[in-house]
């Protein structure tokens, strides 16, 4: 985070992109987060490295399993290191190029623990989509939904 003020935070990305090479560079003011950046292959775009759609899923499902983590340890849940799948479907916008259509995460809940303590379960997974700042900015404009995914 780079500042906060009264209760306000400011953070920031550095974003180019190259033309000629169809591919960019993204970095936080820390260097902390340095990532190169193309078009995704499936949109016909260069591939071959982190496309915007997957950022935003990652930036989804970092929050989310970050928050979702709070949860699981306020509620002593036995999940040692929350994980999560996602994915993030695309369709042509009628108004040309592509939009996000859907964003759904699958958190990682072992059967055992879904089954003995369902109600807690489900806890947190609320709070955590209640209270993931980067899913509610999306969820403005893209359904995000969550479903467990037992291991």
């Amino acid at each position: 985070m780079e500042g906060a003020t009264a209760g306000v935070a400011t953070f920031s990305i550095y974003a180019s992109w190259d033309p000629a090479a169809k591919k960019g560079r993204l970095a936080n003011a820390d260097g902390s987060f340095v990532a190169a950046h193309a078009g995704a292959a499936a949109l016909d775009g260069k591939g071959g490295t982190a496309n915007p759609e997957e950022l935003l899923l990652a930036a989804v499902s970092a929050c989310f399993v970050q928050t979702w983590a709070i949860f699981v340890a306020k509620l002593k849940l036995p999940i040692a290191a929350p994980r999560l799948d996602a994915t993030c479907e695309m369709d042509k916008d009628p108004a040309g190029g592509y939009h996000v259509t859907r964003i759904d995460l699958f958190p990682h809940i072992p059967a055992a623990l879904l089954e003995g303590r369902k109600a807690d379960v489900e806890k947190t997974l609320s709070l955590a989509e209640k209270y993931c700042i980067v899913s509610k900015a999306v969820k403005a404009s893209v359904p995000v939904s969550v479903s467990v995914k037992t291991v």
